[in-house]
């Protein structure tokens, strides 16, 4: 029998044999394969071998190791496994050869099955290397990708925040006991910092002293899980030392790997603002009404007494009496005046205007005043410069402004005392193009500082016999030319206000 007829004679004995002894061996998975998957695999495996051993053919070879390795890497098969499965083929097949073979033939087909399995598993160990090295370069090609892809998620990840966080008007912060952990460039900016010096700074260093027990109170109910309200209104403090109302939006959440405050402050000073002219208004037409009751109530007969006072005064001769007369007629200018006042605030500051040579105008104011100034023992200084630039403005209406500042001036300083008036063009650029500056002062006892921010409001008054109307008409004179007022506490006393115009 020559080696031939010994493959081909017990063939199927052999592949039954070995298929029986590898998905029975516990150690490698094979036994989780079904059996004729298995046996199918094998019987390729053996008829490759045959034409290697016999006829010196291993082109079926090289196909069936390049087939089954591509197919155990894919299974998760070890090296070792495939390795032990086609030594246990060896050892099938030697029993059989002693059993049936000559030993002189035996030797022969020994010698080739040892090439065969030494060729196979070499062939076998390096195409199976070749795979797992092309899938790890793939896998790291497919590693890179994601990476690129990831890498760009980040940065447009990073872009919308930049976006939703950098880009806002709206200062965002978050705390962490207490202090700050993240800050944007708006909540930095609004606070007058660069960035990096609020970071670890104390929130409540951000806070007006007189607010900074409220949100003290706030930011501890919410770190303990209470009810804390959503939406808090404070002053704010800045570097400069000045405060501006704020609102807050808060809310407790993860930032890390932490519970911390998440909000965001925002500037309302207009809406403050807003809200305070809105007020002002309601009260406005609450004492328009009443201005049109009172004046429909009084100035007709309030006319009829001061045409009879000045009668008498035409007719008394007696000095004494023509004093009291004359007292009594002033009187009724003041009510009259207190009238127009409450009948001003009823409508709309309507201007005529005209080219107006400010040095005649206040000179004009004086000269109005100049009885005045003699009963009260008040002298008046004005100091202008040379070459004051004309204005575009309605002269009666700033008239009756000056004038009002130049009767509280008087007013406040009855045993004597002294009013300057000033003008000049400030140097710099305004905003809306170049402005003119009258600055009125008097030396009298002033108003307290906390009363400053009230003191244009309409029925605000610090006089015993005053209506509250007087500065309120005068800002909204100025307010109707373009203009803007502020006021001022002069040391060692005395009030300065300050009235710019537009120079067109």
């Amino acid at each position: 029998m020559d080696a031939g007829q010994f493959f081909l004679g017990n063939h199927e004995r052999i592949i039954d044999f070995w298929t029986r002894s590898l998905h029975g061996d516990k150690s490698i998975r094979y036994q989780y394969e079904p059996f004729a998957d298995l046996r199918s695999s094998i019987n390729r495996a053996g008829l490759a071998f045959f034409h290697f051993m016999v006829e010196g053919d291993r082109g079926e070879l090289d196909r069936f190791i390049s087939h089954i390795a591509h197919r155990r890497f894919s299974e998760g098969f070890k090296v070792s496994e495939v390795q032990k499965a086609f030594e246990l083929y060896r050892g099938t097949l030697i029993p059989f050869l002693f059993e049936q073979m000559e030993p002189r033939q035996v030797e022969g087909i020994l010698l080739k099955l040892q090439g065969c399995m030494v060729s196979t598993i070499t062939h076998f160990s390096e195409h199976f290397q070749k795979i797992h090295e092309t899938f790890l370069r793939d896998h790291a090609q497919i590693l890179e990708r994601e990476i690129r892809v990831r890498t760009h998620e980040l940065a447009e990840s990073r872009q919308k925040y930049k976006t939703l966080v950098e880009g806002i008007n709206d200062g965002f912060f978050v705390l962490s006991e207490g202090r700050i952990v993240f800050a944007n460039h708006s909540f930095a900016h609004m606070h007058g910092y660069e960035r990096e010096k609020v970071f670890r700074a104390a929130y409540l260093d951000f806070i007006a002293e007189e607010h900074r027990e409220k949100l003290r109170s706030v930011y501890e109910l919410s770190c303990n899980e209470g009810s804390a309200p959503a939406r808090v209104e404070y002053l704010r403090l800045c570097r400069d030392g000045s405060k501006a109302p704020t609102e807050i939006i808060a809310k407790r959440n993860m930032f890390g790997h932490q519970m911390a405050n998440i909000g965001i402050c925002r500037d309302i000073s207009e809406r403050v603002e807003l809200e305070k002219k809105t007020r002002e208004t309601e009260k406005l037409k609450a004492l328009a009404h009443q201005a049109a009751s009172v004046a429909h109530e009084v100035r007709n007969p309030l006319s009829t007494v001061k045409m009879n006072l000045q009668l008498l005064c035409r007719r008394e001769a007696a000095p004494e009496h023509l004093k009291l007369l004359q007292a009594s007629l002033e009187e009724v200018d003041h009510i009259e005046g207190g009238l127009q006042d409450m009948m001003d605030i009823s409508f709309p500051v309507r201007l005529s205007r005209a080219p107006v040579d400010l040095q005649k105008l206040l000179e004009h104011c004086l000269e109005s005043i100049h009885q005045r100034l003699v009963s009260n023992n008040v002298t008046a200084s004005l100091r202008l410069i040379e070459r004051l630039p004309r204005i575009q403005a309605d002269p009666h209406r700033l008239e009756q402004a000056f004038i009002n500042l130049l009767f509280n001036a008087v007013e406040a300083q009855p045993s004597g005392g002294k009013v300057a008036i000033s003008a000049r063009v400030p140097k710099g650029k305004a905003d809306g193009g170049p402005r003119l500056e009258i600055k009125i002062s008097d030396r009298g006892p002033g108003v307290p500082r906390e009363m400053l921010p009230y003191l244009f409001d309409p029925v605000f008054s610090q006089k015993v016999m005053g209506n509250g109307l007087g500065l309120h008409n005068v800002r909204r004179i100025i307010d109707a030319h373009g203009g803007s007022m502020r006021v001022r506490l002069n040391r060692p006393k005395g009030m300065s206000f300050y009235i710019s115009l537009p120079v067109e």
